[in-house]
């Protein structure tokens, strides 16, 4: 199953303005979906491609693989930090 880039929780600005819809946007749309990219890349035509993110994350830290960790974990990390986050009340 390939890595999906999460929607986000909230609309683009919900946040602002302490982060802006651009902030949000750039941040979400580009940082955070090359990692998820790059991830899947990664594990194209390989035995993780079915895996789940945590499992990607695990197997990447097991085998010592620093560019699959790195970018399987920041989507992780991403996608925890959009959800720690909501608009005010």
């Amino acid at each position: 199953m390939a890595i999906i880039l999460p929607p986000l929780p909230y609309a683009d600005d919900a946040l602002a303005p302490t982060i802006s819809a651009t902030t949000l946007q750039t941040h979400h749309g580009k940082h955070h979906k090359a990692y998820v990219d790059k991830t899947n890349a990664a594990i194209e035509g390989t035995d993780l491609a079915a895996a789940s993110l945590e499992d990607i994350i695990a197997a990447a830290e097991a085998k010592g693989d620093k560019g699959l960790f790195n970018n399987s974990a920041q989507s992780w990390n991403h996608a925890f930090y959009w959800n720690s986050m909501a608009p005010s009340a």
